[in-house]
């Protein structure tokens, strides 16, 4: 919720300021400080300052300044002023039609009192503006407030007038006033056609002041406060860590997934392969069996290879050429052979028996080449 302070400038030695303070659409209160920084609790607050304070001026600077602004300001500002401009904070509005722009001059010291002050109670103010430059600016605007007269709004003055001023300055003020206040003033009534009663002045002034100058630049800028460098090492150790967990971690669950993966899809794959074995309880230990159980079956199948291969040189087997050779376990072996004729087939055949082999032949063919026929050796 918005919430501003107003520091009045009417006050006695024993207070140092009566301070007004309000919410947005809420009652005005009043106090002290003390008073004041208790009810605000501490919240973001925009300051309001009397126009006492300050001082109002239109300026003019060489066209295209840029970034040399606030020193052609000084330099316009050098002969409208009484006080040395090093003594004096310079804030100013923006620039119309690239050269002219409204500037507000207060005393630095004075500020940076104020300012501190209001630190001491807890209160630090986002936005500080001059009261009588927060009059809205779509006329020319008086309005009554805090025993006084504001003139601004968008006639080319910002000015605080007590009664007595405003009769003797009456036939210098601008004809087309829109007066505000709980009470007209007391002046001519043909000057004061234009009253308005109004019995929340604060309320004008918090709609005007996001028109108004801001007294927060330069020096006077609110600057966060900025972490030690030994926070920001840490932050970023901290952030870096994370990252490295958070790779790590999503490492992990790549991998795992892909292994969950390729797990199911083995277990489909030996269900379908190996049916008759039944579920795969430990499909790991059952892999390296059936792959132990093949190796032995395939040096098993060589030795009796090597054997049958001693037994048929020893049984005239040059006698006979093998176009193809199978094996089946519990079967024996089945050759399909040739040979120049039928007594070198009968000649391997009594040879194969002779060695102790179950060996037989048939599907004898004769043709042009020789003769061929299919060798039966039974285990």
């Amino acid at each position: 919720m918005s919430q501003w302070l107003y520091l009045s400038p009417h006050a006695t030695g024993a207070t140092p300021w009566r301070c007004f303070w309000w919410q947005a659409d809420g009652p005005l209160h009043q106090g002290n400080l003390e008073q004041a920084a208790a009810d605000l609790d501490q919240q973001p607050l925009t300051l309001l300052l009397p126009m006492e304070m300050a001082s109002h001026h239109q300026v003019s600077v060489p066209a295209r300044s840029g970034r040399w602004l606030r020193q052609a300001l000084h330099s316009a500002l050098e002969e409208q002023l009484i006080d040395e401009l090093d003594s004096l904070h310079l804030a100013h509005g923006p620039l119309k039609d690239k050269r002219h722009c409204p500037v507000l001059a207060l005393n630095r010291e004075r500020l940076g009192y104020c300012l501190e002050q209001l630190a001491r109670h807890g209160l630090q103010p986002s936005r500080i503006h001059i009261d009588a430059d927060c009059l809205p600016q779509d006329r020319p605007r008086a309005l009554a407030w805090d025993g006084r007269w504001l003139l601004g709004g968008s006639a080319p003055l910002r000015q605080a007038l007590g009664p007595d001023e405003l009769g003797s300055l009456a036939p210098l003020l601008p004809a087309d006033l829109h007066w505000q206040g709980p009470q007209p003033p007391a002046l001519d009534p043909v000057e004061t056609q234009g009253w308005q009663a109004d019995e929340r002045p604060w309320d004008c002034l918090s709609q005007g002041s996001q028109q108004a100058i801001d007294l927060r630049q330069g020096e006077f800028q609110l600057r966060h406060r900025q972490a030690a460098p030994w926070r920001l090492a840490l932050l970023l150790l901290l952030i870096a860590g994370g990252a490295q967990l958070l790779q790590s971690a999503g490492q992990r669950w790549y991998l795992d997934h892909r292994s969950d993966r390729l797990e199911e899809q083995s277990l489909a794959l030996w269900q379908q392969r190996f049916a008759d074995e039944g579920p795969a309880t430990d499909l790991t230990a059952q892999i390296r069996a059936k792959q132990q159980q093949e190796v032995e079956e395939v040096i098993g199948s060589a030795h009796k290879l090597s054997q049958l291969a001693g037994q048929w040189s020893a049984s005239h087997g040059a006698l006979a050429l093998v176009h193809r050779l199978d094996y089946q376990a519990g079967e024996g072996w089945s050759l399909h052979i040739s040979a120049p004729a039928f007594a070198d087939l009968q000649q391997l055949r009594e040879g194969l028996i002779a060695q102790g082999l179950d060996a037989s032949t048939d599907s004898s063919v004769r043709d042009a080449q020789g003769v061929s026929a299919r060798l039966q050796i039974k285990e």
